[in-house]
């Protein structure tokens, strides 16, 4: 086994409803990320297909919703396996791939495992600047939908990526907390805005900068880290975790 899947492998373990595959470690149907991250018209029929399943008749919600799934599925491998082994693994588009399920991106399949380098500048330039902002340039393109509010879902995606490793890993998780501040520090503008990390005790809470619009959708919901939320909704959140934390 090479070094690049003994590091996706070590990043399942940690986490284990990520769903990735190499090589000829897949079944079902998997859609190339390329077209996905440079086609308008092939990532809108996509997207058109996601759309009653998530509860609206919008294209513009619908492309928000996709694109914040899709960017979880991505970062967490590549974030992931920063975290655990210090290592960037490629995750360009030419090479990803992913599948659907219950109407959203819930898995990622590579052709080959390769890494593309090992500190926070190549991440940004592979996952980011390779991939993700691509896929946001794709996605503004397809339909009327802001590039503001795609990066947010960008951020929002990066940083559940950093927070799902936080629980299998806790005794790191200020160390997590802090390789998190250090790679959006690293990151393009785009990406600084799309949110900010607020510290909770020992925890930390992720503030988008921008909705997502899932509340437009027929379940109405809004996430915990909605840019909607007033200060003093955020901030009561913030106190019932410490509570139970001291608990």
């Amino acid at each position: 086994m090479t070094a690049a899947l003994q590091t996706i492998e070590r990043v399942r373990s940690t986490v284990n409803y990520l769903r990735v595959g190499v090589g000829a470690d897949h079944e079902g149907e998997w859609l190339s990320c390329e077209p996905l991250a440079t086609d308008p018209e092939a990532l809108a029929a996509l997207v058109a297909t996601t759309a009653e399943g998530r509860g609206t008749d919008r294209d513009d919600v619908a492309t928000s919703l996709f694109v914040q799934g899709y960017a979880f599925r991505v970062a967490s491998l590549a974030i992931g396996a920063w975290l655990i082994d210090d290592v960037v693994l490629d995750v360009d588009p030419a090479i990803a791939s992913i599948a659907l399920g219950r109407h959203r991106p819930n898995a990622l399949h590579l052709d080959e495992a390769r890494f593309a380098g090992d500190d926070v500048g190549a991440l940004h330039a592979n996952l980011i600047d390779g991939h993700l902002a691509r896929l946001v340039a794709t996605a503004h393109e397809s339909c009327r939908v802001g590039e503001a509010l795609l990066w947010s879902n960008i951020g929002a995606g990066c940083a559940s990526s950093f927070g799902a490793f936080m629980g299998p890993l806790e005794d790191r998780r200020l160390e997590i907390r802090d390789r998190f501040e250090a790679f959006l520090a690293a990151g393009r503008p785009e990406l600084q805005t799309s949110g900010r990390i607020a510290h909770v005790g020992p925890l930390w809470a992720w503030e988008r900068s921008a909705c997502c619009l899932w509340y437009k959708t027929d379940s109405g919901f809004q996430c915990e880290d909605c840019s909607l939320w007033s200060d003093d909704e955020r901030q009561a959140r913030y106190q019932k975790v410490l509570s139970e934390l001291d608990a």
